[in-house]
């Protein structure tokens, strides 16, 4: 987990907020200005005195980089920078570079009932007058500096509440996931040459892609290109359609494109980008649940050519912007299909998502399991950036569920659901696991659990074709007990053993 830096003017509530953010997160509360006063044993208005603001600055500028330097990503905080943190470029970057950056904004009347003449910066002035001044001059460093902007007048519960909900996670060096109950200040990522930005949504995330547009509006000339819900976008039709579209609009190498939606949309709006031109940036605004935590992160893009993502290419997105509020509003099958994967981002490698699961069923703190079933599968793609070796383990469940989608026609997140059921009656069989530990989770979500009236040798086929097979035989993901995956090959009776625990017909 990174740090979260608020950064703001003063009185703006870095303290006030951080104290109880931290402790609601698990984390420790850091205040530079407390740093500073320690270190130098004196407060900052002596500071201030002593050497000026420009000495002060950098005394500021010197603590954001020792604390951005001790940054492990084990013990994470939540810090308070001065009101003039962002001042210093090399600050800003270490902030960014470490961490989600949130600014909490309230306007200078605001500011000034709370903080009064005691600062150095207002001492023997008009106070709203000075923190206007103030305000004016550094706005447009802030908009630069944070990832997320907090409207701070209002109560500390309220704007508490908000902070607590943005994170950022990196996937590697050269891509990020941005989350929050709501939408980055700046979508895109800083870019001198961009001119264009194309948005391909799918017809149910219209209303999030219009909100995508109009904020893109400001940082590019913006076009939005419609393709089919769900399985129907990843065709070759569809992408065929696309590249004409990019060709019309002389999309070029600096240009953006933007996949708004759920996973289909986000695997073709992925595919488009790593394809046109030998690959052009792309930035994922996932719309679902599944979308989320899974598909838009680790750069796996895919269409479907006679079986599921058998034609595809890696390619990173340089961020992902996930919206807790779209989430949270999805309607109850979009949520219960989606926690398919958030589950088994728990079975893999943070059982605590499992135990949330089971507490909450679909009523589950959605900030803290969708920053930690991003952190899983953060972590294990940045170390394994083209499937090569443990990435293989986020396919957990889909070697059969992949054959069970296309077979009986179910959502993708329900076939993994019974997928994960199959590959634990073959962990039980190999590894003497308890495969109710998978099946009851997923139970208590109503997920489904059984592939009756599947044809059996259909699924079979299907699942010889799966891309994880190598010369020596059909890989599976197993686990020998929570938390605890291996890749092993398989033969078909431990196939066929699966399939009898999902009820395939014979």
């Amino acid at each position: 987990m990174q740090d979260l830096w608020l950064v703001g003017m003063m009185g703006s509530g870095k303290t006030t907020v951080g104290e109880p953010v931290a402790e609601a997160r698990g984390m420790r509360f850091v205040d530079v200005d407390a740093l500073l006063e320690r270190r130098e044993g004196r407060s900052v208005e002596e500071i201030f005195r002593a050497g000026g603001e420009e000495a002060f600055r950098r005394m500021e500028s010197a603590e954001i980089e020792r604390l951005s330097k001790q940054a492990t990503g084990i013990e994470a905080r939540v810090i308070a920078t001065g009101g003039g943190g962002i001042l210093n470029a090399r600050s800003v970057a270490l902030m960014r570079g470490t961490g989600a950056v949130v600014w909490l904004d309230a306007p200078p009347a605001s500011l000034g009932r709370r903080v009064g003449h005691e600062r150095p910066l207002l001492a023997g002035t008009d106070v709203i007058e000075q923190l206007s001044k103030i305000l004016d001059n550094r706005r447009p460093l802030y908009e630069t500096a944070a990832h997320f902007r907090v409207d701070a007048d209002r109560s500390a519960e309220s704007v508490g509440a908000e902070v607590a909900g943005y994170a950022r996670v990196p996937v590697g060096d050269s891509s990020e996931v941005l989350i929050g109950p709501r939408l980055p200040l700046r979508l895109l990522p800083p870019s001198p040459h961009r001119e264009q930005a194309v948005v391909i949504a799918q017809p149910g995330a219209m209303a999030v892609a219009h909100r995508v547009m109009d904020r893109l509006a400001a940082e590019a000339v913006p076009t939005l290109i419609e393709v089919p819900e769900r399985e129907g976008a990843k065709s070759l039709e569809v992408v065929g359609m696309l590249y004409r579209r990019l060709a019309e609009l002389n999309l070029g190498r600096h240009d953006t494109i933007v996949g708004v939606g759920g996973g289909a949309t986000t695997d073709v709006a992925g595919f488009a980008a790593a394809t046109w031109l030998r690959g052009v940036e792309c930035v994922l605004v996932p719309t679902t649940l599944l979308g989320a935590v899974d598909a838009s992160i680790g750069g796996k893009t895919g269409i479907n050519v006679m079986g599921k993502n058998l034609v595809g290419a890696f390619w990173h997105p340089s961020r992902v912007a996930i919206s807790l509020d779209v989430l949270a509003a999805l309607p109850e099958g979009l949520l219960r299909e989606g926690s398919a994967e958030v589950v088994k981002a728990g079975f893999i490698a943070d059982p605590r998502i499992v135990e949330i699961l089971d507490t909450h069923g679909l009523f589950f703190p959605m900030a803290e399991v969708v920053r930690r079933a991003v952190t899983v599968k953060a972590d294990v793609v940045t170390g394994d950036f083209r499937e090569a070796g443990r990435r293989a383990i986020l396919n957990f469940g889909h070697t059969i569920g992949h054959g069970i989608e296309v077979v009986c026609g179910l959502p993708h997140g329900y076939a993994v659901s019974v997928g994960m059921v199959a590959a634990a009656a073959i962990s039980a069989d190999r590894y003497g696991f308890d495969e109710n530990l998978v099946r009851h989770p997923l139970e208590g979500l109503g997920l489904p659990t059984r592939a009756a009236g599947a044809h059996r040798e259909v699924v079979r086929r299907l699942v010889s074709r799966d891309k994880k097979r190598t010369a020596a035989g059909m890989r599976m993901v197993l686990l020998r007990g929570m938390g605890d995956p291996v890749v092993e090959q398989v033969d078909g009776d431990s196939v066929e053993l699966g399939l009898d625990a999902i009820g395939v017909d014979p």
